[in-house]
């Protein structure tokens, strides 16, 4: 089988000295998620713990905290012996219990929906909102991995409440594969931010205020908006105000029984900040990483070093190929690279495996310094380039040349040994596709056109559409893919033959993604991960 992805992430990376990544990855779009915060191309992830006291505007929120707890609520119901339940988004389905109240958890998927597609299940997009409000909040950088997959219906109940025992609490730890230590330290390191709302819990904070009663006392420049170990000293101190352990009802004071059923031994640990942050990393990236035993995770997403991008490659009206995309260079401090002293070139084989002698030339552009930035502060310089390719002899790879001006140095970066490969047999045009905005009936009339090879024009083309299905008070929709096959048209231009696949398109759909598939098996050629939206204002005619 070989991969395209137009308009999304590849991946090229290497990871903790394991088998390295080669382009294109499974996990490209969530490794875009995770690593373009701001800057020239972004996503924006962050942007909703940044500051970390951030609420939408909305008095008494913080949704570092809601993002948190959330993860929390979700794994709490796992049972590790028996490899079921954990971090698979199954709360999505039980937030009519007692023991999930609060509008925390919609707030949090209403946000991931943004980023949720078929590439980014809601339980990764959850782990990794787990990972991005603790990091963005002055907390530990906990690795993430991806590969969740997300429950399709409620799981047993289980979360512990506030007003049960300390016995009862431990046992449900203990079932979730968490000792005595790591319920105490789990629940410290998730009550550093946010509080109760008096909304959801008026029997703990004595009144029925949408505003939160903090963890801890802090000063404006020390809150509970930032993730360190005061709930820990406050408590060992007896100065603590946590609604959880100085709570005038006592039988709601579930913190103060979990923090002291060691006799403090580990709450004195963690006294250390140093190692309440170190004890806070492990054991959030257990909690995140509690998932059900048919689920594997992938190794580390780190960030990647030289990361390719196709926007365009496709047929023109001159009947040449356009060839457009984005290389992304990590300049982060230890890469010994300066955007002001790099330069950057593709060069390219023919259809046959020929290396030619073109060189691309790739310019880094102006807006916004040409420049990202990631979840974990690394920093990132971008190349554009555009050229076109003679359909008759086409491109089957590309290298990326990394120059560095001021001393002559120079590095080739070849995919793993393979060159970033490109199946030229079938080119998805995207300016032939089109997506009719006037709805009929619910639906709109969706049309996706690409040029196949003359070589491959007696082989089976599908379009693989996902469509979005609503789920009565589940905020997620569930995403299905429907298939269906192209027609050969009459079109033809420069050794190629257009194929388009027209259907009808429900309305709630309309900002989806698609594959292009042609031929089966090993023979199989995929251009993925193309967007609706982006054809949404062509004109179907």
């Amino acid at each position: 089988m070989k991969r395209l992805v137009l308009a999304g992430a590849v991946v090229l990376q290497a990871s903790s000295g394991l088998a390295e990544y080669v382009w294109p990855s499974k996990y490209d779009y969530i490794e875009d998620v995770m690593m373009l915060h701001s800057g020239y191309i972004h996503n924006g992830f962050s942007d909703a713990v940044n500051p970390c006291s951030f609420g939408t505007n909305v008095a008494g929120r913080q949704n570092a905290a809601e993002w948190v707890r959330t993860g929390y609520h979700d794994m709490a119901t796992h049972d590790a012996a028996a490899g079921t339940g954990g971090l698979d988004a199954s709360i999505l389905f039980e937030l009519d219990r007692d023991e999930n109240v609060g509008s925390a958890f919609n707030n949090t998927f209403g946000f991931l929906s943004n980023y949720y597609n078929i590439r980014a299940s809601s339980s990764d997009l959850l782990a990794l909102a787990v990972v991005t409000a603790t990091y963005r909040c002055n907390g530990p950088k906990i690795p993430f991995r991806a590969g969740r997959i997300d429950a399709t219906e409620a799981g047993p109940l289980g979360v512990p409440k506030p007003d049960e025992d300390v016995e009862t609490h431990t046992s449900r730890f203990a079932t979730a594969g968490f000792n005595t230590s790591d319920m105490i330290a789990m629940v410290a390191c998730g009550h550093t931010l946010g509080g109760v709302h008096g909304v959801d819990f008026p029997e703990i904070t004595g009144n029925s205020s949408e505003a939160q009663v903090s963890f801890f006392e802090g000063s404006s420049s020390d809150s509970s908006a930032d993730f360190d170990n005061a709930v820990v000293t406050q408590y060992l101190d007896n100065a603590t105000e946590n609604p959880l352990v100085a709570g005038g009802n006592d039988t709601t004071n579930s913190d103060k029984r979990v923090f002291g059923v060691d006799g403090n031994t580990t709450m004195h640990a963690l006294a250390d900040p140093a190692t309440f942050q170190s004890t806070c990393a492990d054991i959030l990236e257990r909690m995140i990483n509690a998932v059900p035993s048919s689920v594997t995770l992938s190794e580390v997403i780190d960030p990647i070093d030289i990361k390719p991008y196709m926007t365009t490659f496709a047929l023109n009206s001159n009947g040449t190929i356009d060839f457009v995309g984005r290389i992304r260079v990590r300049v982060s401090d230890g890469t010994n690279r300066n955007t002001n002293d790099l330069a950057v070139h593709l060069t390219y084989a023919d259809r046959d495996g020929t290396n030619t002698t073109t060189t691309i030339t790739a310019t880094h552009p102006s807006f916004q310094g040409g420049t990202s930035s990631g979840l974990f502060r690394e920093n990132f310089s971008w190349y554009e380039f555009a050229t076109v390719l003679d359909p008759s002899t086409g491109i089957s790879k590309f290298h990326v040349h990394i120059t560095t001006p001021s001393t002559g140095a120079a590095q080739v970066f070849d995919n793993a040994g393979n060159g970033f490969p490109l199946d030229d047999s079938i080119l998805y045009q995207q300016s032939q596709s089109c997506l009719d905005p006037t709805i009929v009936d619910g639906n709109m009339n969706l049309t996706v056109s690409a040029f196949v090879r003359n070589d491959r024009i007696d082989e089976v083309v599908t379009l693989n559409l996902v469509h979005k299905v609503p789920r009565q008070g589940v905020i997620m929709p569930a995403l299905e893919v429907h298939s269906q096959v192209f027609d050969k048209t009459s079109t033809e231009k420069s050794g190629y033959v257009l194929f388009q696949a027209k259907r009808l398109l429900p309305s709630e759909t309309w900002n989806t993604a698609f594959d292009v598939v042609l031929g089966e098996g090993d023979n199989e050629t995929i251009v993925e991960n193309q967007s609706t939206s982006a054809i949404s204002d062509n004109i179907c005619s």
